[in-house]
């Protein structure tokens, strides 16, 4: 699945680095390792609101916090919950530890919106391509051509 983001990168003509590790299952994990990467490391969370009709995918820096109370009412829902592994699978096709914004490379996302903190833009960011093995480093700024192509929906808020 990674080649097929590398690929996807390269047709696009983005940047970027590749930082192969032993799997990373959370953000906290990368320091067990001693791994540390010139950018700011995204957590990504896989939401889901009230009636499972829109999922929502959210980016920010690995040392935030956020209280999914405040983020609903920012995205007018009335509750965000996490989604479930079956929802996490059959949107994007990834298993927990693999969730990244670069999920979106080949999934159908009809439903899902990606939600990115502002605290990212004009900075160098890494994700994990699709795979908890390797951790790809690359300018935020790419994200929206990245998006765009795929067609999907996205909003910068403060977090």
């Amino acid at each position: 699945m990674k080649e097929k983001v590398y690929e996807y990168l390269n047709q696009l003509k983005i940047e970027f680095e590749i930082h192969n590790h032993p799997p990373l299952y959370t953000c906290a994990d990368s320091d067990k390792y001693g791994l540390v990467f010139d950018a700011i490391i995204a957590k990504n969370l896989f939401v889901k609101n009230k009636t499972k009709s829109k999922y929502y995918l959210i980016s920010m820096p690995d040392d935030k916090q956020v209280k999914l109370t405040d983020l609903a009412k920012q995205l007018n829902e009335q509750k965000l919950s996490f989604a479930s592994e079956e929802d996490l699978f059959s949107r994007l096709k990834v298993k927990t530890g693999a969730v990244s914004i670069l999920n979106v490379i080949g999934a159908e996302l009809s439903d899902v919106i990606c939600i990115i903190d502002k605290a990212l833009i004009n900075n160098k960011v890494g994700f994990h391509p699709n795979d908890n093995t390797a951790t790809i480093l690359f300018k935020a700024s790419d994200l929206e051509s990245i998006l765009e192509k795929q067609k999907v929906k996205y909003y910068f808020l403060d977090m």
